[in-house]
Protein backbone atom coordinates (compact mmCIF):
# COMPACT_ATOMS: atom_id res chain seq x y z
CA UNK A 1 0.00 0.00 0.00
CA UNK A 2 2.71 2.28 1.25
CA UNK A 3 4.71 1.68 -2.15
CA UNK A 4 1.49 2.07 -4.26
CA UNK A 5 1.39 5.36 -2.45
CA UNK A 6 4.49 6.44 -3.22
CA UNK A 7 4.64 5.22 -7.19
CA UNK A 8 1.11 7.41 -7.52
CA UNK A 9 2.93 10.66 -6.17
CA UNK A 10 6.02 10.13 -8.28
CA UNK A 11 3.60 9.32 -11.22
CA UNK A 12 1.45 12.26 -10.77
CA UNK A 13 4.91 14.55 -10.28
CA UNK A 14 6.03 13.22 -13.71
CA UNK A 15 2.78 14.19 -15.04
CA UNK A 16 2.99 17.89 -13.77
CA UNK A 17 6.92 17.94 -14.93
CA UNK A 18 6.34 17.14 -18.19
CA UNK A 19 3.17 19.35 -18.65
CA UNK A 20 3.97 22.24 -17.73
CA UNK A 21 5.65 23.86 -20.66
CA UNK A 22 1.83 24.32 -22.43
CA UNK A 23 -0.46 24.12 -20.34
CA UNK A 24 -3.66 26.81 -19.87
CA UNK A 25 -2.68 30.10 -18.78
CA UNK A 26 1.17 29.91 -18.91
CA UNK A 27 3.20 32.49 -20.91
CA UNK A 28 6.03 32.78 -23.43
CA UNK A 29 9.09 34.85 -24.16
CA UNK A 30 11.60 34.50 -26.19
CA UNK A 31 13.27 35.45 -30.11
CA UNK A 32 12.77 34.07 -33.30
CA UNK A 33 15.88 34.48 -35.75
CA UNK A 34 15.44 34.22 -39.71
CA UNK A 35 18.21 33.77 -41.48
CA UNK A 36 18.28 33.78 -45.52
CA UNK A 37 21.44 33.19 -47.91
CA UNK A 38 21.14 33.12 -51.85
CA UNK A 39 24.01 32.89 -54.86
CA UNK A 40 23.43 31.61 -58.09
CA UNK A 41 23.92 32.97 -61.86
CA UNK A 42 21.30 35.67 -63.81
CA UNK A 43 20.53 36.38 -67.77
CA UNK A 44 18.22 37.83 -69.11
CA UNK A 45 17.20 39.91 -73.00
CA UNK A 46 16.47 43.21 -72.79
CA UNK A 47 16.07 44.22 -76.35
CA UNK A 48 18.72 43.45 -78.69
CA UNK A 49 20.72 43.07 -75.17
CA UNK A 50 21.70 40.15 -73.44
CA UNK A 51 23.45 40.00 -70.13
CA UNK A 52 24.58 37.04 -67.89
CA UNK A 53 26.00 37.57 -64.50
CA UNK A 54 26.21 36.32 -60.42
CA UNK A 55 24.36 37.63 -57.60
CA UNK A 56 24.32 36.86 -53.82
CA UNK A 57 22.32 38.19 -51.04
CA UNK A 58 22.17 37.36 -47.07
CA UNK A 59 19.49 38.71 -44.93
CA UNK A 60 18.92 38.45 -40.94
CA UNK A 61 15.92 38.87 -38.71
CA UNK A 62 15.31 39.36 -34.98
CA UNK A 63 11.94 39.25 -33.84
CA UNK A 64 11.29 39.49 -29.70
CA UNK A 65 7.58 37.50 -29.06
CA UNK A 66 5.17 36.83 -26.50
CA UNK A 67 2.71 34.12 -26.30
CA UNK A 68 -0.57 33.14 -23.92
CA UNK A 69 -1.66 29.86 -23.68
CA UNK A 70 -5.83 29.85 -24.32
CA UNK A 71 -5.93 26.10 -23.23
CA UNK A 72 -3.75 23.29 -23.20
CA UNK A 73 -1.39 22.86 -26.44
CA UNK A 74 -2.85 26.14 -27.69
CA UNK A 75 -1.44 29.60 -27.95
CA UNK A 76 -1.87 33.24 -29.11
CA UNK A 77 1.37 35.17 -29.77
CA UNK A 78 3.03 37.98 -31.54
CA UNK A 79 6.19 39.61 -32.24
CA UNK A 80 7.73 42.83 -33.78
CA UNK A 81 10.84 43.05 -35.01
CA UNK A 82 13.66 44.09 -37.56
CA UNK A 83 16.06 42.59 -39.99
CA UNK A 84 19.17 44.39 -42.41
CA UNK A 85 19.93 42.97 -45.44
CA UNK A 86 22.61 42.70 -48.55
CA UNK A 87 22.74 42.24 -52.11
CA UNK A 88 25.71 41.82 -54.73
CA UNK A 89 25.23 41.78 -58.11
CA UNK A 90 28.08 41.94 -61.24
CA UNK A 91 26.44 41.86 -64.56
CA UNK A 92 29.61 39.99 -66.53
CA UNK A 93 28.50 41.75 -70.10
CA UNK A 94 29.39 45.17 -68.89
CA UNK A 95 31.65 44.43 -65.62
CA UNK A 96 28.38 46.66 -63.49
CA UNK A 97 28.52 46.11 -59.88
CA UNK A 98 25.10 46.80 -58.16
CA UNK A 99 24.85 46.67 -54.35
CA UNK A 100 21.66 47.04 -51.88
CA UNK A 101 21.28 47.63 -48.49
CA UNK A 102 17.80 46.96 -47.10
CA UNK A 103 16.08 47.23 -43.53
CA UNK A 104 13.03 45.61 -42.99
CA UNK A 105 10.82 45.93 -39.80
CA UNK A 106 7.94 43.28 -39.12
CA UNK A 107 4.80 43.02 -37.20
CA UNK A 108 2.76 39.36 -36.67
CA UNK A 109 -0.07 37.57 -34.98
CA UNK A 110 -0.65 33.86 -35.14
CA UNK A 111 -2.17 31.14 -32.97
CA UNK A 112 -0.46 27.12 -32.50
CA UNK A 113 -1.87 24.19 -31.56
CA UNK A 114 1.15 21.78 -30.06
CA UNK A 115 0.78 18.33 -30.96
CA UNK A 116 3.78 16.78 -28.53
CA UNK A 117 5.60 13.37 -27.59
CA UNK A 118 5.84 13.04 -24.23
CA UNK A 119 5.02 16.92 -24.25
CA UNK A 120 8.52 16.79 -24.87
CA UNK A 121 8.71 16.89 -28.96
CA UNK A 122 6.80 17.42 -32.23
CA UNK A 123 5.12 19.74 -34.14
CA UNK A 124 3.34 23.33 -33.63
CA UNK A 125 0.94 24.88 -36.21
CA UNK A 126 -1.55 27.18 -36.97
CA UNK A 127 -2.44 30.63 -38.82
CA UNK A 128 -0.52 33.55 -38.52
CA UNK A 129 -1.06 37.34 -39.86
CA UNK A 130 2.33 39.28 -40.79
CA UNK A 131 2.94 42.88 -41.86
CA UNK A 132 6.50 44.20 -43.30
CA UNK A 133 7.71 47.45 -43.82
CA UNK A 134 10.92 47.00 -46.69
CA UNK A 135 13.43 50.03 -47.35
CA UNK A 136 16.07 49.87 -49.79
CA UNK A 137 19.42 51.89 -51.27
CA UNK A 138 20.51 50.73 -54.54
CA UNK A 139 24.27 51.98 -55.66
CA UNK A 140 25.78 51.13 -58.69
CA UNK A 141 29.57 51.31 -59.39
CA UNK A 142 31.11 54.18 -60.88
CA UNK A 143 32.14 53.42 -63.87
CA UNK A 144 28.24 53.57 -65.08
CA UNK A 145 25.80 56.58 -66.04
CA UNK A 146 22.89 54.78 -63.90
CA UNK A 147 22.48 57.08 -60.26
CA UNK A 148 21.79 55.43 -56.98
CA UNK A 149 17.99 55.12 -55.84
CA UNK A 150 16.00 54.47 -52.59
CA UNK A 151 12.90 52.34 -52.81
CA UNK A 152 10.27 50.77 -50.16
CA UNK A 153 7.96 48.54 -50.34
CA UNK A 154 4.77 46.94 -48.16
CA UNK A 155 4.24 43.19 -47.83
CA UNK A 156 0.88 41.68 -46.12
CA UNK A 157 1.21 38.03 -46.07
CA UNK A 158 -1.26 35.52 -44.25
CA UNK A 159 -1.31 31.98 -44.21
CA UNK A 160 0.15 28.75 -41.90
CA UNK A 161 3.66 28.17 -40.16
CA UNK A 162 4.60 24.58 -39.02
CA UNK A 163 7.74 24.32 -36.56
CA UNK A 164 9.50 21.61 -35.15
CA UNK A 165 9.37 21.79 -31.58
CA UNK A 166 11.14 20.69 -28.49
CA UNK A 167 11.86 21.37 -24.73
CA UNK A 168 15.13 20.62 -23.57
CA UNK A 169 14.14 21.74 -20.51
CA UNK A 170 11.06 22.59 -18.15
CA UNK A 171 11.07 26.29 -19.22
CA UNK A 172 13.13 26.19 -22.45
CA UNK A 173 11.89 25.38 -25.66
CA UNK A 174 13.44 25.74 -28.75
CA UNK A 175 11.79 25.54 -32.17
CA UNK A 176 12.39 25.77 -36.23
CA UNK A 177 10.14 26.41 -38.91
CA UNK A 178 9.93 23.61 -41.60
CA UNK A 179 7.46 24.69 -43.73
CA UNK A 180 4.73 27.45 -44.79
CA UNK A 181 1.81 28.27 -46.79
CA UNK A 182 0.75 31.87 -47.43
CA UNK A 183 -0.51 34.35 -49.55
CA UNK A 184 0.92 37.85 -49.78
CA UNK A 185 0.13 41.25 -51.29
CA UNK A 186 2.81 43.31 -51.80
CA UNK A 187 3.33 46.91 -53.20
CA UNK A 188 6.70 48.82 -53.78
CA UNK A 189 7.71 52.12 -55.52
CA UNK A 190 11.12 53.84 -55.93
CA UNK A 191 11.64 56.99 -58.62
CA UNK A 192 11.78 54.39 -61.59
CA UNK A 193 8.69 52.53 -61.10
CA UNK A 194 5.52 51.53 -59.09
CA UNK A 195 4.23 47.53 -58.65
CA UNK A 196 1.81 45.64 -56.54
CA UNK A 197 2.04 41.62 -56.54
CA UNK A 198 -0.56 39.39 -55.51
CA UNK A 199 0.75 35.88 -54.97
CA UNK A 200 0.91 32.15 -52.85
CA UNK A 201 4.22 30.95 -51.51
CA UNK A 202 4.56 27.38 -50.41
CA UNK A 203 8.05 26.41 -48.20
CA UNK A 204 9.42 23.11 -47.09
CA UNK A 205 12.73 22.81 -45.67
CA UNK A 206 13.89 25.94 -47.41
CA UNK A 207 17.07 27.81 -46.93
CA UNK A 208 15.22 30.90 -45.62
CA UNK A 209 15.80 29.12 -41.91
CA UNK A 210 14.25 30.45 -38.84
CA UNK A 211 15.40 29.57 -35.01
CA UNK A 212 13.17 30.26 -32.48
CA UNK A 213 14.28 30.01 -28.61
CA UNK A 214 11.68 30.54 -25.72
CA UNK A 215 11.00 30.79 -21.95
CA UNK A 216 8.09 29.17 -20.50
CA UNK A 217 6.57 31.40 -17.40
CA UNK A 218 3.92 29.33 -15.50
CA UNK A 219 3.59 25.86 -13.49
Amino acid sequence: MKKNTILTLVILLFIEAVNAQTQKGDQAVGVSLNFYTYSGNFNFLNGNVYSTGTTSASYFTATPTYSYFLANNLDLGAGVGFGTGKNNSIDQFDNTATKSFDRNYIASIYLRKYFLFNNKIGLRTGPFVSFQYFESKVNYSPNTNQENYGSSAKSLQTGINVDFVCYPAKKIGLAVNVGALSYYHQQSGSQQQYSGTNGFNLQFLSNNLMLSAFYVIGH
